[in-house]
């Protein structure tokens, strides 16, 4: 089964869990669907290919295109940082702490780690194959530390590391500051920490980072303000799309050398949770596109396609339980 347990230890208080229980767990786990193959990792690692810390999908390919999308000894949709901007006493405490995969169904698998040692988060990470070439994510964290989160807000950060490719930008809709005139937005950091994070339009939240924080992406702004919450990267002859539910505080990010050097980018993003509750259960939903690449009409429509699909899945939740009650 998935979802949340609840279990009631001698204290009689309850704690909430989000760990799946019935499931084998493996350290890799292949699924191919419509016109993708998609290998997911836990963060142990597999001599002397992937690199233990990484997590998430250690390669992605598609039929229209031979090579991996995410350079195989790293990772794409990697969660790396858990911050709440004093310095990080762990640095990249997700990689550093164990991880179990799990596959839950032909095209599903679960990604869960339980409780960190520093932040305290424990968290489960949903992935599902869509045809025909499509990855659902859901993200679902629970905060168990009282002390950490002090600044009000708690701040998750994941990278995709990308194999080697010729355009190193990441492009999305939005504005300069001081503008109100909306456009499509090459963004390019020319050095890793050098105007590395987007903000959203009604993003106005002026995060606290302690003198020195060690994660230099999601404190350094760019001049770019994203109006609609997606972005795409050019991959040789394919696009790699991030598409988020617009009710989410997300801020997107990049480096021109996360993956390792010069051709080797790291497109990012950070999910912001403001004014944060012990216990309380948060989740994001997004959607991975990797197809070939045919323009930006055709990412704004996948992006409209989405909401859609979410609304109408709103909908139908509303009505069954509507009929319940």
């Amino acid at each position: 089964m998935i979802g949340l347990i609840t279990m009631v230890p001698c204290s009689g208080k309850k704690v909430t869990t989000l760990k799946p229980t019935g499931f084998d767990q493996s350290k890799t786990i292949t699924i191919e669907k419509g016109d993708l193959k998609a290998i997911f990792i836990d963060n142990t690692g597999t001599p002397p290919v992937h690199r233990p810390g990484y997590n998430g999908i250690t390669e992605l390919y598609h039929s229209h295109q031979d090579s991996t999308v995410f350079k195989p000894s790293i990772a794409g949709f990697n969660l790396e940082h858990i911050f709440s901007g004093d310095s990080l006493i762990q640095f990249f405490e997700p990689r550093l702490n164990p991880m179990t995969l799990c596959r839950k169904s032909e095209y599903e698998v679960l990604l869960y780690q339980e409780a960190t040692p520093v932040s305290g988060v424990e968290s489960l990470t949903e992935f599902r194959l869509v045809e025909p070439c499509y990855i659902d994510v859901t993200f679902r964290c629970i905060l168990h530390n009282t002390q950490y989160f002090s600044h009000g807000y708690a701040g998750f950060f994941w990278a995709s590391y990308i194999n080697n490719t010729e355009d190193s930008n990441i492009y999305f809709k939005g504005i300069t500051e001081g503008s109100t005139s909306k456009k499509w937005i090459t963004a390019f950091s020319e050095v890793h920490g050098t105007k590395s994070t987007h903000k959203g339009i009604n993003d106005n939240y002026d995060l606290y980072f302690a003198p020195g924080f060690e994660a230099k992406l999601p404190k350094n702004y760019s001049e770019y303000r994203f109006s609609e919450p997606y972005y795409y990267g050019r991959f040789h002859n394919m696009v790699l799309a991030y598409l988020f539910k617009s009710s989410e505080t997300i801020r997107l990010a990049q480096s021109p050398t996360g993956g390792g050097g010069n051709g080797y980018p790291a497109w990012d993003f950070q999910y912001i949770v403001p004014n944060p509750k012990i216990g309380k259960v948060y989740s994001f939903r997004a959607r991975m596109i990797y197809k070939p690449f045919v323009g930006n009409k055709d990412i704004s429509e996948e992006y409209e396609k989405y909401i859609k699909k979410n609304r109408r899945q709103k909908i139908q939740m509303f009505s069954r339980n509507k009929k319940v009650s």
